[in-house]
């Protein structure tokens, strides 16, 4: 794993934990963990997860409402 891939790996699993325990908009998770726009946020958090950001909070807003 290079720096860069362990990088986003942080970054992504820190974006994880704010989807579930915050109602910040996706724009402001994705500026707080390092990426520079929601579009490439959203773009490499569905390739490392297999959903979106939005689809993701979802499920957890289900799971606790």
């Amino acid at each position: 794993m290079t720096f860069v891939e362990y990088l986003t790996q942080v970054r992504i699993q820190k974006s994880k934990y704010l989807l579930k325990m915050s109602s910040l908009p996706i724009d402001a998770i994705a500026h707080k963990t390092g990426f520079s726009n929601a579009g490439y946020f959203a773009t490499i958090f569905k390739r490392l997860e297999g959903k979106t950001p939005t689809e993701y909070r979802e499920m957890f807003q289900k799971l606790y409402s």
